[in-house]
């Protein structure tokens, strides 16, 4: 149609520009111009109502929905409030558009524990610098009674009254997710920190993600023992893996600290399960 019209157009100019037209002549082609250019955007009207009208619009969102394209629906939702803000379907939508978020959401999370599963068991045997092990009995025997360790130890420092920034060795022992202690050597030796008489800790934890934690632990022979609840606590923190900060202080002697970081406690998980199959 546009076509037509440009081809009358170019035929008006050549009539115009020739000699001798009669005005009866010149006012009949441009009225029929005028025609065909209200023709043009009659149809271009209708062509814009039939690709872009109300139903077709909202079929489209429905239809996006229900196949879960919500980047679709999204768009086809503006569209409808641009071009039919009188559509009572708006309403509606903007409804919609908070349960297409929170279904997103989802989506997302299960996206993510889908990945994370698969990295998992891409890496079943990696238990990073974990390791699943026994406790001896007195003959040096395995014995049935299982726990985890840290296979390399963890480097710190300790301060008190005597010294400053002294090296520091770090062991865990976890036997569950509710029996975490660890175990604390200054100067990095060889004899743990022991206790003639229980001994309270304020321990501050800094996870992955910068979120921190106080808890208290007790030492009431050769190690820094967490009750069930901050046990848990902490197990919930070696499971996120990455970068962990630990600052442990006496509470009866607050110039007594230790200092000491995990750079990367990855595959933990991988370690604990292994942990609850044997």
């Amino acid at each position: 149609m546009r076509l037509k019209i440009i081809i009358y157009m170019i035929f008006v100019m050549v009539i115009i520009s020739s000699c001798g037209v009669p005005q009866s002549d010149y006012d009949k082609l441009n009225a029929e111009l005028k025609h065909l250019k209200m023709e043009n955007n009659r149809l271009l009207t209708e062509l814009d109502d039939c690709k872009y009208g109300a139903e077709k619009i909202v079929a489209k969102v429905e239809k996006a929905y229900t196949k879960k394209e919500y980047a679709i629906a999204r768009q086809n939702i503006k569209m409808l409030y641009d071009k039919h803000p009188e559509s009572p379907k708006n309403s509606e939508f903007i409804i919609l558009l908070k349960k297409i978020g929170k279904e997103e959401l989802v989506e997302k999370k299960r996206k993510e524990a889908e990945e994370k599963e698969r990295i998992r068991l891409a890496n079943i045997n990696n238990t990073g610098m974990w390791s699943a092990n026994y406790y001896v009995d007195d003959f040096g025997e395995p014995t049935k009674e299982g726990y985890i360790s840290n296979t390399l130890i963890i480097q710190g420092t300790f301060s008190n009254t005597a010294t400053q920034n002294s090296a520091l060795n770090v062991r865990f022992l976890i036997s569950n997710s509710s029996d975490i202690s660890l175990k604390l050597f200054e100067y990095a030796g060889n004899n743990p920190v022991k206790a003639y008489s229980p001994t309270s800790y304020r321990v501050l934890i800094q996870d992955k993600d910068g979120k921190r934690l106080k808890l208290r632990s007790v030492n009431y022979s050769d190690r820094l023992s967490f009750d069930k609840t901050n046990s848990r606590k902490v197990h919930n923190v070696l499971m996120k893996g990455g970068a962990i900060k630990f600052k442990i202080v006496e509470v009866d002697t607050p110039t007594t600290e230790y200092e000491f970081a995990i750079q990367k406690a990855d595959w933990y998980e991988n370690a604990y399960k292994k942990l609850k199959e044997s």
